[in-house]
């Protein structure tokens, strides 16, 4: 009897846990997300530009002019993902720091298919903003990207293929935009991967291209606790951009 309650004891111990451990991984447990789609355009701002889009890109059209489009920072955000392991948790997770700071601006032809092609279109992400939920990660992270001599990073756009015409304005359709990205002061071109839709005069869009460390003279960061890291990362960068 005695043998039997021992047991019984053992086993609803195992269960407690087993059910705590597993509330801490699904609950607890930091594991950033990717996002999936472009940010939603505020319905206040898709309601203020949507009166003069037709007259604005009507006239555009006619003088052959382009629609330039400022980034509005407070609706902007810039990330990085990257795989690691703390030794605290003990099993692999994926750490994300970001900022708001991000400025530019496109500039696109009035019809909305193409880059304009004497105006540069680009946006700057000041990496001096990064923070993750980790403070010892945050300052690793400007110690590896050496922003005190390279504040910033700057992605130049020199194509943009994929536009379908036959997409209705609202809707989400997918695109490649390349050129060049200045990180750590070494220049190199890259392709992301871009979801984004045009609604009255505004633009949203979500980018997203891997990177490896190594590519841009980085040394992974490091920091105590941390098991280990990937030697890549992942950016993304979320826009709401106003026509200007």
């Amino acid at each position: 009897m005695m043998i039997k309650l021992i047991i019984g004891i053992a086993a609803v111990g195992l269960v407690a846990l087993v059910a705590v451990a597993g509330g801490w991984y699904f609950l607890v447990r930091e594991d950033a997300q990717l996002a999936s789609s472009a940010p939603d355009i505020p319905d206040e701002l898709a309601a203020a530009t949507a009166t003069p889009s037709a007259t604005t890109t009507s006239e555009v059209t006619e003088t052959g002019g382009v629609l330039t489009f400022d980034i509005n920072s407070e609706l902007s955000e810039a990330a990085y993902f990257v795989d690691e392991e703390l030794a605290t948790i003990g099993l692999p997770s994926t750490a994300k720091g970001a900022t708001n700071a991000v400025t530019g601006t496109l500039h696109i032809s009035a019809d909305g298919t193409t880059l304009a092609t004497d105006q540069t279109s680009s946006f700057t992400v000041d990496l001096t903003g990064l923070t993750s939920d980790e403070d010892r990660r945050d300052q690793r992270v400007q110690e590896a990207l050496d922003t005190g001599a390279y504040p910033a990073s700057t992605f130049t756009v020199t194509s943009v293929i994929g536009y379908d015409p036959s997409i209705a304005e609202g809707e989400e359709q997918s695109l490649q935009l390349t050129g060049t990205l200045d990180l750590h002061g070494v220049p190199k071109e890259v392709t992301w991967e871009v979801k984004a839709y045009r609604e009255g005069n505004a633009i949203s869009a979500l980018a997203t291209v891997t990177i490896s460390f190594a590519d841009f003279d980085i040394t992974a960061p490091t920091f105590q606790g941390l098991v280990s890291i990937s030697d890549e990362a992942t950016l993304q960068v979320q826009l709401i951009a106003e026509l200007a």
